[in-house]
């Protein structure tokens, strides 16, 4: 259903440096919505349009790039997340799952997406 922020309680959320974790960020959204759930799909480059707050199922899908580095359309996302400053219960009213994606021929293979899921889930989400 659509939320007051104007996207609806599920949403795909994606951070992309080749166009693979969109790719298939569309497609969890394609998916989601041939099996009847309605999902918004945003770039980590626009969190700010939705509302942290409201309570909504949110799916990550993430790459990993450099020396495990989030992707850069994700970078301004990961840094307002890891702020010391957020309160520990700012994502409570979220569920989440974290897709990450790597190479495993890199030390830090798919340090993004493990990164998030354990931030994600420091700030209350579940």
């Amino acid at each position: 259903k659509m939320l007051t922020d104007g996207l609806e309680d599920v949403l795909v959320l994606f951070g992309s440096q080749t166009g693979n974790a969109e790719a298939i960020a569309v497609r969890i959204g394609a998916d989601l919505a041939a099996r009847g759930t309605p999902s918004s799909l945003l770039c980590m480059k626009d969190f700010e349009k939705m509302d942290l707050g409201l309570p909504r199922t949110v799916i990550c899908v993430v790459s990993t790039t450099g020396a495990g580095d989030a992707p850069e359309n994700a970078c301004k996302f990961f840094r307002t997340m890891k702020k010391r400053t957020q309160p520990p219960a700012m994502l409570g009213a979220w569920g989440f799952a974290v897709l990450g994606l790597g190479d495993t021929n890199y030390d830090h293979f798919c340090k993004a997406g493990k990164d998030l899921d354990r931030r994600l889930g420091g700030l209350g989400a579940s």
